[in-house]
């Protein structure tokens, strides 16, 4: 076997197929899309809303207990509080503009802690804070001691620790906490799924134009399978190196933003992430090998791609029985099935500890099935090199697998008579 023919196929498909449009958005603009759209949602969900649409704010104390006897205002408050008299005084408030909202705190405010609030569209969250400033002034304005008053005034400083994930971060990375390994899980399949695609559609269109019957006059078909799957590896290591990185540039700007309280990218989901992607990337790859070397026009590997996607993307079909129970009896089941494995076992990660076991089968068995398709696909590919007819049928794909099949020959163009 010639190493640097392997070399030479390799850095050909890596450089034919790098410089791809489709390649090129999905190693850049697909995660664009996703931060765009995050930070988006972030802001449109964020603090941000004037406030001035709301203020001045009445407030209406018909509670028993006249907990706004006091009438205070307090000086940091974003929104001026305007005190009325009764819920009337509010109604005719509201008409002629003086207020633009108002709060009732209702009669059974000390046993039920119920206030009405009247606005004329969504209120922002910087406007309930500022209610429950304005209640809290009054409830402790007869507490003396300052540290009490303090500690009851400022929200607490929560560090959550998940026991059975066994890590610490801040209340407001707990979405990301959960969900980052998902969305890695949906990245890196895909990944693997469009490189591996780029594998097959090459293989097809090689074979239909003919490329392939000048290849292996210079090169055996070992050769250039192996070179075809180094060069394809590389490409989808790189995407996933870009993507890791793009991620921990995302959480250190969100960590410098206040965006994210305390939270960094989990080394070992990074480590899980690579160890999952390069097996899935070459069992897909190996898949779409046997594909390519049967099927005998792009048409037939388009169908039969669609298929080899949808055992890959089951855990996903059963997200909310990961989010509810990820230790329960599917989604470890599906950790430990080869196909599923990748995608299961990353969305678990950030979830709860998934024991150590499980991960090792996973990897396992993974190893031990991409051995046997591997050796499938050299059969395939062997048999089915310069195949561009019509895709075989079960009994002689069995043949082949077998190796009592007769190797394919190129179809001859047909020929009209003179």
């Amino acid at each position: 076997m010639n190493i640097s023919k392997i070399l030479l196929i390799a850095r050909r498909e890596f450089f034919h197929n790098v410089r791809r449009p489709s390649f090129l958005f999905a190693v850049f603009g697909t995660p664009l899309i996703v931060a765009i759209s995050l930070i988006l949602s972030i802001g449109l969900s964020s603090d941000e809303k004037n406030l001035s649409e709301f203020a001045p704010v009445g407030i209406v104390d018909a509670s028993d207990a006249h907990v706004l006897a006091a009438r205070l205002n307090p000086q940091d408050s974003p929104v001026p509080f305007v005190y009325l008299d009764d819920r009337a005084a509010a109604d005719q408030g509201m008409e002629d503009g003086s207020i633009k909202s108002f709060i009732e705190v209702t009669p059974q405010y000390m046993q039920t802690g119920r206030i009405n609030l009247y606005t004329r569209s969504n209120a922002p969250e910087p406007l309930y804070d500022a209610i429950n400033s304005l209640m809290l002034e009054h409830l402790t304005a007869g507490v003396n001691n300052q540290a009490a008053l303090n500690l009851v005034r400022e929200e607490p400083e929560f560090d959550v620790t998940v026991l059975e994930g066994n890590r610490t971060f801040g209340p407001d990375s707990i979405f990301f906490v959960a969900f980052l390994p998902i969305i890695f899980g949906f990245f890196l399949v895909m990944s693997s799924v469009t490189t591996s695609s780029f594998l097959m559609s090459g293989l097809v269109e090689e074979k239909t134009n003919r490329i392939m019957e000048i290849l292996v006059t210079s090169v055996r078909p070992m050769e250039l399978l192996i070179g075809k799957l180094i060069g394809m590896c590389v490409l989808g290591l790189l995407q996933v190196v870009t993507l890791l990185a793009a991620a921990y540039i995302g959480i250190s700007i969100a960590n410098q933003q206040n965006i994210l309280s305390g939270f960094s990218l989990p080394p070992d989901l990074a480590v899980l992430a690579l160890v999952y992607y390069f097996l899935s990337y070459v069992l897909l790859a190996a898949i779409s090998i046997c594909i390519g070397a049967i099927v005998g026009s792009e048409q037939e590997s388009r169908q039969l791609s669609a298929i080899m996607i949808l055992p890959v993307m089951i855990p996903y079909l059963a997200f909310f029985t990961f989010l509810l129970d990820p230790n329960g009896t599917l989604p470890v089941a599906l950790s430990l099935i080869p196909v599923t494995a990748p995608m299961a076992v990353l969305m678990r990660v950030g979830l709860t500890n998934v024991p150590l076991w499980q991960i090792l089968v996973s990897i396992a068995g993974l190893i031990v099935v991409n051995g046997f398709v591997l050796w499938l696909s050299a059969r395939m590919f062997r048999w089915g090199v310069l195949n561009t007819n019509k895709m075989p049928n079960l009994r002689r794909i069995i043949q082949i697998i077998r190796g009592r099949a007769p190797a394919s020959a190129p179809s001859q163009p047909k020929t009209e008579a003179a």
